[in-house]
């Protein structure tokens, strides 16, 4: 059997590093602009990704976490997915700062790695009714895993080939 808050508080951690340090391998000036091919490097600025994942995690997956260790159930609150409300968040966190957006991001993720400790011994295998339907806690946190990874490609890709096709342009 494994022990899921062993292998994940080795992984979220990994990932939350390769995250951040992918972002870091665009040039600072390219950080809150919009990236040349957005076929390939997408079409929201590098800091957006960071935000994202940041919002995501904290509207979505620590309250799903909390389910585990007798919480309410998450209900979604703050998540806009691309909706306008999400857009005037977005303008209002850059106005903080882009330093600050990548600390939140390292914030939440820790608050969800010290979680692990508290939810080493609970039931990862079981479902319960959850925002992303019936699923077991597994599941909740192997799609932060996942969700890291997704936008973390697009950075890295971001990071790899934003200047060649900003010269073809």
């Amino acid at each position: 059997m494994t022990n899921w808050a062993t292998w994940f508080r080795q992984h979220l951690q990994s990932s939350a590093d390769g995250f951040v340090w992918a972002f870091e391998q665009i040039a600072p000036e390219l950080h809150d602009e919009l990236p040349p091919a957005p076929g390939y490097l997408g079409t929201w600025p590098p800091i957006r990704h960071v935000w994202h994942v940041a919002k995501y995690e904290r509207c979505l997956v620590i309250p799903s976490m909390r389910q585990w260790l007798g919480g309410l159930p998450a209900d979604g609150a703050g998540w806009h997915d691309d909706a306008a409300d999400d857009d005037d968040d977005f303008v209002r966190a850059r106005q903080e700062g882009l330093s600050e957006i990548v600390a939140t991001f390292c914030d939440i993720r820790r608050k969800q790695i010290v979680m692990l400790d508290e939810l080493a011994q609970v039931d990862w295998e079981t479902p319960r009714s959850t925002l992303w339907g019936n699923k077991p806690l597994r599941m909740i946190v192997t799609k932060t895993y996942q969700h890291t990874f997704e936008h973390g490609d697009t950075l890295l890709r971001m990071g790899l080939w934003w200047e060649e096709f900003q010269q073809r342009s």
